[in-house]
């Protein structure tokens, strides 16, 4: 255990983040004014992150003179009820550092605990939940190493329609990717590739407390009843893609990732308007011997999209896999198979690209 409790953040029965935009949140602490919180007194600090304003990020700094939860020992927040389905919980958390070894204080009931949060001596976050042999411990998120003195945004989105009930944390608004994310026994293949669900330690439903040990800091607290109130600040990659579908899909902002056999990245995923794990394949459907003039027909399959609005989805075949020269032509919505006039050639590529819709 742990013989002393320097910086030390953790988060009990819920989740923790921050610089999100929400609808009316089932409750939200920002410490600027009276403090609901048990044990606790919020100080003045320099560092101070508004769920209005955007997405902050790791080691952000923003103007002083705004007050943050400042721990020493512990502090807790109990809400009127439980939420049910899937709630929420987002707050900032300083990335404070234990002296020893992640662990609990002796007074601390871990049989209360769902699910726990904390940055080891290392500067890695963990998980304090149940692993795929039933095992409930301390488990690394990511290698990432956060700064002792900075401040990075947690979130944990909760499922309690499932059995048994899982939870995905989320650091700065991504979902942990790590390999060391112990999905529920029996979840859908699609979940992988949506974020790694962890079990939780006591297999409960509804939160209704949030707790903090240790010796660190937290700021804008959100619980919310529903993870469907979730949303990333505006803006996209450098390949386009926006952040908030990024989210609508809870995977990583990688645009080259690919989560399916398809062949197709995320990027090309989305500017195809279809599924980051549709889990479809392109191929031929049927071909035809050139006719007297000379021409023939190739049925190609493609994946069934919706198209985003404001925008239209388009067929591009050649003979070029770089389609520097190529044909195009126009698909529809619930569209599974397209012919075309077959180009010159022993090998066509083909491929869904969306366009501005005119």
């Amino acid at each position: 255990m742990m013989s002393k409790m320097k910086c030390f953040g953790l988060f009990a029965g819920c989740a923790l983040a921050s610089g999100a935009l929400y609808a009316t949140p089932t409750y939200s602490e920002t410490f600027d004014s009276a403090n609901t919180w048990s044990a606790g007194t919020p100080t003045t600090s320099n560092y101070t992150f508004n769920a209005n304003a955007g997405l902050p990020l790791s080691g952000s700094a923003l103007p002083s003179g705004n007050k943050v939860l400042v721990v020493e020992g512990s502090a807790f927040y109990t809400h009127s009820s439980a939420l049910p389905t899937k709630p929420m919980v987002d707050m900032m958390v300083q990335t404070a550092r234990p002296d020893d070894e992640l662990g609990f204080p002796s007074s601390e009931n871990t049989s209360d605990i769902q699910i726990a949060v904390a940055v080891d001596s290392n500067g890695k976050f963990n998980a304090y939940c149940k692993n795929k042999s039933g095992t409930v411990g301390w488990y690394k998120l990511s290698d990432t190493v956060y700064d002792a003195t900075g401040w990075a945004r947690v979130s944990f989105l909760f499922d309690y329609t499932v059995s048994p009930k899982r939870c995905q944390i989320r650091i700065d608004g991504q979902p942990v990717m790590s390999a060391n994310g112990y999905l529920t026994a029996g979840a859908a293949a699609s979940d992988t590739a949506n974020g790694a669900w962890y079990t939780l330690a006591n297999d409960v439903s509804g939160v209704s407390s949030m707790k903090v040990i240790g010796c660190t800091a937290i700021d804008e607290v959100v619980l919310d009843g529903t993870s469907t109130s979730y949303a990333l600040a505006g803006g996209s990659d450098a390949s386009g893609v926006p952040y908030s579908w990024y989210d609508a899909y809870g995977i990583a902002w990688t645009p080259a990732a690919s989560y399916d056999n398809s062949g197709m990245s995320v990027a090309a995923k989305h500017d195809a308007c279809l599924s980051p794990f549709d889990n479809q394949v392109f191929e031929v459907k049927s071909m035809a011997v050139a006719e007297a003039n000379g021409t023939a027909t190739v049925t190609v399959g493609i994946p069934e999209f919706v198209a985003t609005p404001g925008r239209k989805v388009v067929l591009d075949y050649g003979t070029d896999k770089t389609f520097a020269t190529k044909s195009t032509q126009d698909v529809t919505a619930g569209q599974s198979t397209v012919e075309i006039t077959a180009p010159a050639g022993n090998v066509i590529y083909y491929r869904l690209r969306a366009t501005t819709a005119q």
